[in-house]
């Protein structure tokens, strides 16, 4: 399927359009009434070094007109600035000169440091002109410097190109001079260009913010308004090829006391290469082999008593740079593709501490094709190959043993799509495809074999992009054995083995689920005031994309409408406010309501720039069907939230933020929350964070497990257990980030994490459609406490019928600290050393209750992990 979808691909790409992005109207704009710059060919060569004294500087024409965003929107900027555009056969070239007649502020940062407290240049070239995408490029008086692509309202600072830029500053304001390689850009391949281009200078010391080509914030805005650079003719690509091969050397002292095959220090190399080959001028290909992460920043600790896992964000470079492209079906709150189910952990692990395996597939391969043709078409094609992994094992007779843990598996991902009428109409679709060769029948009875998805989405704004109406369509295949498939009808967001569900059943001979999850949304702005959203969605029972995507609910039908108020501009007291009110419905496909929301959410800033935010949210009482995962469904009590922030003036050498938020349901469950985010930037190399939080939940019903008892005829021949529960949680996480040059820079990042969970007597739910529970020893049956803290339990007391069963206690205090330090030298352009070491703590107790001195003094006395890691990588553009 993959081969077919990419012929599919070649012959939609090599369709001609009846018009080229660079012609027509953009949304809210047209081309005429665009503010022009002009870029002039250099007749010399340009030096690099802030200071623009290369006489060609002075022939090129200057944009010089600036409009204020922010404090005064529409009035002149204060300050003056001149920006110059030249070219040559390899680069673009951007001069720049930032008047100031106050101090200029600056900070030193890594790459893609925060744009808070100091002043900045930013540049964005839309050199397809397809009014949708677009390359940033942004520097400060530190020589700093930011780069991201852009798409729509998003930005991906995963990005990041080889380019120079150098700034010097002096008694009238600062200087910058940018060097881009048309190389590291995308354009179509004519003769003369015409691309979008839009500037903004942000002065840090009064919080303004303007620009070149200026839209009110009453309408729409973005890469549809920007101006046009004119001049640029007969442009080469540059080199095509750039090759960034690497070398890795890794130390572990690591606790593997119960790992009977690995020792606990051990030290490991490797190697691999990254490519990226410019297959025309607007499609690029980048290649990985045996690439390696150990750079990146660990996942903060979490505790999950819930049954869907929790989503982490991807970090990994190669998957996240360019990863908008890949964006498709995230409506009802599933993602169709999640890059991180690509060198998972493995799923297939036997039951003992005494074994040894990877902590993720490995991948052998990955490549990536992206770009956008010249007829408006926008294309992405990933496909990666992930190892087969095996777990080495001793078993209960003290035999050694191994298995596959985790299949050879190919992930393909394919995207297309396609803008009209200069980006106010996009219509696209996608396909995915997961094939793992499963060669044990363990793995046959788990796993499914093979997973597809495809779809359409569609997005079109008219009437000067007042209205808008996105949505998509996406189908679902899923096949594997009798047993595999059984265990996918079971999982979470299905659930179809539910008792008193009409409309559901557990088909233990199925081999494949066939499901389908739609979305549609229409957004009206009116005037300069108001906004307003209609949404309604599905996503069928047999919808399954967790192969590849991100999934946690299916079996809904949902409709939410809202209303906003915006108020932009200052007044006496405040600079800006809005208010937005807002309802959504849920039911699953038996029409039952499972939620049923209203919410109100305001944002008020204030002429100082603090702002306040304060949400408020009822849940009005609806069916639960998932709290007995599987069962029959419950009651889900009505409820209320609150939420309040405060945040003080980012640009302030101490700036604080304050959330808290406290929801309490019918029952009498509750949770509370209370977070404090401290800022400090004592030096202009600088800055350290640390944010405490505190988390509180006493929950009313807390899933235990089921037991099987014919006994139990009101809830379907089982027992569903819960509890209540209270549970603490406190987690500090703290960044220091200490910046020598722009090109050398330190970064640090620390987690404690303790939570104590004290899990109440062990009940029973009383009846389906209830949020009723009976304690056992209390209400019905009786309990034993065994000596190991378990519970002997006997649900019709101890002369009663039904057989006794026995449930664990479930107390526990968890105690984890996560941290690593990077040291990032980029030594040459593109080129980088990394210098990382990584610390874990844990320790686990079951005790359940929450005590910060014994707990803090548990987790420093806990044995620490640490890795250490050198990678080196070294540019070549042969």
């Amino acid at each position: 399927m993959p081969r077919a979808f990419l012929l599919i691909l070649v012959l939609m790409v090599s369709v001609p359009a009846a018009g080229t992005a660079q012609t027509g109207l953009a949304g809210g704009g047209d081309h005429a009434s665009a503010p022009v710059a002009h870029a002039l060919r250099a007749t010399e060569s340009i030096r690099i070094d802030g200071r623009l004294d290369e006489a060609a500087w002075a022939s090129a024409t200057p944009v010089t007109e600036f409009t204020q965003l922010v404090p005064t929107e529409g009035a002149p900027a204060t300050e003056r600035t001149e920006i110059r555009f030249l070219y040559d056969d390899e680069a673009l070239y951007i001069g720049a000169r930032m008047y100031d007649r106050g101090k200029v502020t600056t900070r030193l940062g890594r790459r893609d440091m925060s744009m808070e407290a100091t002043d900045w240049l930013t540049v964005i070239i839309d050199s397809y002109h397809d009014h949708r995408t677009a390359f940033g490029f942004e520097i400060n008086p530190s020589g700093v410097r930011r780069d991201q692509t852009r798409a729509g309202e998003g930005e991906d600072d995963s990005w990041d190109p080889v380019w120079e830029a150098a700034t010097s500053v002096d008694a009238e304001g600062w200087t910058a001079e940018l060097r881009i390689p048309f190389s590291q850009l995308r354009f179509n391949p004519i003769a003369e260009q015409l691309w979008g281009i839009q500037i903004e200078r942000q002065i840090a010391r009064n919080r303004e913010f303007s620009v070149f080509s200026f839209t009110p914030t009453s309408q729409p805005g973005g890469i549809p308004r920007f101006g046009h650079l004119h001049g640029l003719r007969e442009l080469r690509t540059g080199k095509r090829l750039e090759v960034l091969p690497y070398s890795v050397m890794r130390a572990d002292n690591v606790d593997r006391s119960a790992n009977p095959y690995r020792d606990n220090r051990e030290y490991d190399a490797s190697a691999g290469v990254d490519l990226k080959y410019r297959v025309t001028s607007d499609l690029t290909l980048d290649v990985t082999v045996n690439p390696d992460f150990g750079q990146v920043e660990v996942d903060p600790a979490e505790v999950n008593l819930s049954a869907i896992e929790t989503f982490f964000q991807e970090k990994r470079p190669f998957f996240v740079e360019g990863s908008e492209i890949f964006s498709f079906g995230a409506g009802g709150g599933n993602n169709a593709f999640y890059s991180r189910r690509i060198g998972r952990a493995p799923q297939i692990l036997p039951q003992t501490p005494a074994r040894d395996v990877a902590d993720a597939a490995g991948i052998l391969g990955a490549a990536k094709l992206s770009g956008r043709t010249r007829n408006g078409w926008s294309v992405g094609v990933l496909n990666a190959l992930t190892g087969r992994e095996e777990v080495l094992f001793r078993d209960a007779l003290g035999f050694d043993q191994r298995t596959t843990a985790e299949p050879l598996t190919n992930y393909f991902v394919g995207r297309l799509r396609r803008d009209f009428r200069a980006g106010q109409s996009v219509f696209g679709g996608m396909f995915t495809a997961v094939n793992r060769d499963l060669d044990t029948e363990l793995l046959r009875n788990t796993l499914r074999s093979a997973a597809y998805t495809g779809g359409t989405d569609f997005r079109h704004e008219w009437a000067q992009r007042t209205w808008v109406l996105n949505g998509f369509v996406s189908g679902s295949y899923v096949q594997g054995s009798r047993e595999a498939i059984t265990l996918a009808q079971m999982a979470p967001w299905h659930y179809f083995q539910r008792p008193d569900a009409d409309h559901l059943e557990l088909d233990p001979n199925k081999t494949s689920l066939l499901g389908m999850s739609t979305q549609v949304q229409l957004q009206y702005r009116q005037g300069r005031h108001w906004r307003y959203s209609l949404l309604g969605g599905t996503t069928t029972p047999e919808y399954e994309v967790n192969d590849i995507g991100f999934q946690y609910r299916a079996d809904r039908i949902d409709g939410q409408a809202s209303v906003t108020y915006v108020e932009n501009r200052p007044g006496s007291f405040l600079r800006s406010w809005q208010v937005t009110g807002s309802a959504r419905a849920e039911r699953n496909y038996d029409f039952e309501h499972v939620m049923n929301v209203l919410s109100v959410n305001t944002t008020w800033q204030h002429l100082n720039y603090w702002v306040f935010r304060l949400n408020g949210n009822y849940f009005l009482p609806s069916f639960d069907d998932r709290l007995t995962r599987g069962g029959p469904a419950a009651d889900r009590p009505g409820s209320g939230t609150v939420w309040l922030a405060l945040y003080s003036d980012s640009r302030r050498p101490l700036a604080m933020d304050v959330e808290t938020s406290y929801q309490r349901n019918d029952a009498g469950g509750w949770n509370g929350f209370v977070g404090v985010g401290v800022n400090a930037r004592p030096a202009p190399s600088w800055n350290f964070s640390v944010i405490p939080a505190l988390f509180r939940t006493h929950s009313k019903a807390q899933y235990l497990g089921l037991v099987d008892d014919a006994r139990a005829t009101e809830t379907f021949g089982r027992r569903y257990l819960f509890s209540e529960l209270d549970q603490t949680t406190l987690s500090i996480q703290t960044r220091l980030n200490v910046t020598f040059t722009p090109a050398l820079s330190l970064q640090v990042f620390a987690q404690p994490f303790i939570s104590s969970a004290d899990f109440g007597a062990p009940a029973q739910l009383r009846a389906p459609r209830s949020y009723d529970f009976l304690v056992y020893g209390r209400d019905v049956g009786a309990v034993d406490r065994l000596d190991d803290g378990s519970f002997r339990i006997f649900p019709e007391g101890r002369e009663g019928l039904a057989s006794p069963f026995v449930l664990s206690d479930r107390d526990f205090n968890l105690r984890s600290l996560r941290g690593n330090a990077v040291l990032r030298w980029e030594w040459r352009p593109g080129s980088t050393l990394y210098l990382a070491w990584q610390q874990t703590r844990d320790d686990f107790a079951p005790l359940g209750d929450f005590d910060l001195g014994r707990d803090r003094a548990a987790l420093f006395s806990a044995r620490p992990d640490n890795v250490l890691v050198l990678k080196v990588n070294y540019w070549l553009n042969p």
